[in-house]
C-alpha cells in the first residue's frame, strides 16, 4: 500500500494520535530517520499514514488543530498566500495586512519574510 508522509513529531505528541486514529479505524506508523528525526531528551519520529486514509487524516489533524487554537483561528486563505517578490502588493500570512513585497517586514504585525 502506499505511505503518505505526515510530518516529524515529538515521539508521545506521535503515539496519542496513533492511538486516537487506531480507535477510527486508520494505522499510522511511526518511523525513525536519522536525517529528520532526534533522539535523546527529545525523541522525535517521522508519522506514516496510508494514502487511501488521507482525507480522513486531513480532517483528522485539521479538527486537532483548531482544537488547540480554539478562540484564535487563523484564517487559512492568509497561510496559503505566497509571498512573491514581483508582486506590486503581498497579504501578510500572520494578519492579513497588505503590503509591498519590497519591504520584507509586515508594518502591521512584524512578520519577517
Amino acid at each position: 500500500m502506499d505511505e503518505l508522509f505526515l510530518g516529524v513529531m515529538d515521539l508521545q505528541e506521535a503515539k496519542n494520535h496513533q492511538y486516537k486514529l487506531k480507535n477510527m479505524g486508520v494505522s499510522l506508523k511511526l518511523k525513525t530517520n536519522g536525517a529528520t528525526c532526534s533522539s535523546g531528551c527529545k525523541i522525535t519520529v517521522e508519522l506514516w499514514g496510508l494514502v487511501k486514509d488521507e482525507s480522513l487524516l486531513m480532517e483528522y489533524f485539521k479538527n486537532d488543530y483548531l482544537k488547540h487554537v480554539k478562540g484564535h483561528i487563523p484564517n487559512f486563505d492568509h497561510l496559503s498566500s505566497v509571498f512573491d517578490m514581483s508582486a506590486s502588493e503581498v497579504v501578510c500570512q500572520a494578519c492579513g495586512a497588505k503590503f509591498s513585497p519590497e519591504v520584507n517586514v509586515c508594518p502591521d504585525c512584524g512578520l519577517v519574510y
